[in-house]
């Protein structure tokens, strides 16, 4: 009897020491487990932090690029009623393909005052508009960027597909561009009237097969 009373004491410590031990590993696991349960919380609140910042700086490059697309139009469109007439506006159209935002031009042309019309550069008037189009964004893009580009707007041939009728306001639109923003112009060109709103030109001739320079203003 006494034996047996001894066995189960023995066995009874033995589930006791089995107990403990299982509780201290419980506590661990459960210590563990809040350990983890807060990393979690911490990664979720990284993870929406940093999707806030990503919709932000979406938010900030559409912004920019909205900016930036109404500076072009504004600035382009200001070149061809210039030259053409009020009657033109340049159109810049930003749609997302495949992830990646691309960007059609068009002229708007409006007849008898409410027809309006928009083509793409190209079958917009002939080539002089795209002359123009070209003309003006390599402009705009020069004045936009930033940090700022100093030194002169090196331009050849510009407008040489300009028809003669408006080939003197290009050349107005030229020197005005030059003037109100403070950049000089260096151009090579065929194009009297071009040549004639400079403030200092040279012509260049062929003499017995060689290139003759000499100053005309």
């Amino acid at each position: 009897m006494k034996q047996d009373l001894n066995a189960l004491k023995k066995a009874l410590e033995e589930l006791k020491a089995v107990y403990h031990r299982q509780r201290g590993e419980q506590a661990k696991i459960l210590e563990e487990e809040k350990v983890q349960r807060e990393r979690l919380a911490q990664v979720k609140d990284e993870g929406e932090c940093l999707e806030q910042v990503r919709l932000l700086l979406l938010e900030a490059a559409r912004h920019a690029r909205e900016q930036g697309r109404r500076q072009v139009e504004y600035l382009v469109s200001q070149a061809l009623q210039f030259v053409f007439g009020g009657d033109v506006e340049f159109k810049v159209e930003v749609e997302e393909k495949r992830d990646r935002p691309e960007a059609e031009f068009y002229v708007c042309s409006t007849y008898g005052g409410n027809y309006r019309v928009e083509t793409p550069p190209q079958d917009a008037r002939g080539g002089g508009v795209v002359d123009v189009i070209s003309l003006a964004l390599r402009l705009a893009l020069l004045h936009a960027f930033r940090p700022p580009v100093g030194g002169p707007a090196v331009l050849d041939e510009p407008g040489k597909h300009v028809s003669e009728e408006y080939a003197p306001q290009l050349a107005r639109f030229l020197k005005s561009f030059s003037q109100s923003l403070g950049r000089q112009v260096i151009m090579v060109s065929h194009n009297q009237h071009l040549a004639d709103t400079a403030d200092i030109a040279y012509l260049v001739e062929m003499q017995h097969g060689a290139s003759r320079v000499r100053r005309i203003r």
